[in-house]
């Protein structure tokens, strides 16, 4: 029965299982500064995005700027898994956390001198985004190190619901301050919010030590990127998901074409912009949820399942003809996304052998949110030869398209 499944999510057991990695003192630590960190940063998006439409910037230049941030990710990732492998995760997070502050400090300075242009900012999105390529994978890893391999699901989907609690709480904050007072101020938020981070990276003690593996793992082959790229493409179920990845990367970056909606077909502004990205965050919450009572294990069937319902929701969004309509759309949008991704994630880092696990997850970040350096432009010139609907609309399309097309790579898993 199609309920089945559903009922069983609301067990004790599942319930109990959703939540286990909350039992870890570190984790919890970790993951309040996150939601701090992530919402600061999530202000920071919306200052970023709306200030491109002030400055004159069209769909291409809100792509472009997308593209500047997530260029080194799609370049570097597994080269950068490389590193994260070697080193301990806290010292990567150290040395990225400094480096977003500090490029937030410096948005701050040039937007509440006026001084601030759009290459500037193209510039400054380019430099955080070689501190982000280094900062996702490392994150994902160490919550393993504090959790272990039996709490790592749990743990992924808590993630998520962190991240999206960050996506209601920083466009709130971003909303508030772009209609009451100045984007400098967005900047302002993320440079402090980022404050509980170091100091949790300082004090953690339940970490792993650096390049821990498994010896069977510890072969020559798993020592080079070649050797990741090899086990993701030659695995027909990482390879169908990595694929699906990028799809979702491009549904989750509201960021392109949702402002032109706004502006363009809406005539609306910068808090209404924000309020539909709290609708979007808020949806997610739910997805991540729903995630973390499945089984400890990911299935593929779900993942593909999530797929189908992604391109669904996208479809509806972007066919909705009012603002009401479109708060729902991003809403169904922002629970399924985060849906896929929860599961998604945990079933490649699960997968995957602890030798090469920080380059293959490289790899994922080069699909999500990697991606949108190539999709992000693709929407937004799309976006400003027809309709940003269109725009979207085709995002559904071309993700239902590939789910079509993965549907045999991921039957052949578990």
């Amino acid at each position: 029965m199609f309920w089945e499944p559903l009922r069983a999510r609301f067990t004790r057991e599942a319930l109990t299982r959703s939540f286990v990695a909350l039992r870890i003192r570190d984790y919890r630590r970790w993951s309040i500064a996150q939601l701090l960190s992530g919402a600061g940063a999530a202000a920071s998006q919306i200052a970023i995005a709306w200030l491109v439409i002030e400055l004159g910037g069209d769909g291409i230049a809100l792509g472009a700027v997308t593209a500047c941030m997530m260029l080194p990710t799609l370049l570097l990732g597994p080269f950068i898994g490389i590193l994260v492998d070697r080193h301990t995760r806290r010292a990567v997070l150290l040395v990225t956390a400094v480096a977003q502050m500090l490029i937030a400090g410096v948005l701050a300075a040039l937007t509440f001198g006026g001084a601030l242009e759009l290459w500037m900012l193209m510039a400054l999105s380019l430099a955080h985004g070689v501190a982000f390529a280094a900062d996702n994978p490392a994150r994902q890893l160490l919550v393993m190190d504090i959790v272990g391999r039996e709490r790592m699901t749990s743990a992924v989907s808590m993630n998520e619901v962190i991240i999206n609690g960050a996506r209601v709480i920083g466009p709130a904050i971003a909303g508030v301050l772009l209609v009451v007072s100045d984007a400098g101020w967005c900047f302002v938020v993320n440079v402090l919010m980022f404050v509980p981070s170091i100091f949790v990276l300082l004090s953690l003690r339940s970490v792993a030590p650096a390049g821990r593996t498994e010896p069977a793992d510890s072969t020559a082959a798993a020592a080079r990127p070649i050797g990741a790229w090899r086990f993701a493409m030659h695995t027909p179920a990482i390879r169908a998901t990595l694929l699906l990845a990028v799809c979702a990367s491009a549904c989750y970056n509201i960021a392109v074409v949702v402002p032109l909606i706004v502006a363009d077909v809406f005539h609306a502004d910068g808090g209404t912009y924000g309020a539909l990205a709290v609708a979007f965050g808020l949806g997610a919450l739910p997805g991540a949820f729903f995630s973390a009572t499945g089984p400890t294990m990911p299935r593929s069937a779900e993942v593909r399942a999530m797929a189908v319902a992604m391109a669904a929701a996208v479809l509806l969004s972007a066919a909705a003809p009012t603002l009401p309509l479109l708060f729902v759309g991003l809403a169904a949008v922002g629970m399924v996304v985060m849906w896929f991704i929860a599961r998604a994630n945990a079933f490649v880092m699960l997968s995957t052998p602890t030798a090469i696990r920080g380059r293959v997850m490289g790899i994922w970040a080069m699909a999500l949110p990697g991606s949108t350096v190539v999709t992000g432009l693709l929407i937004g010139g799309l976006a400003d030869l027809t309709d940003p609907r269109i725009a979207y609309g085709a995002v559904g399309l071309v993700t239902a398209l590939v789910v079509t097309l993965s549907w045999r790579g991921l039957r052949s898993a578990r």
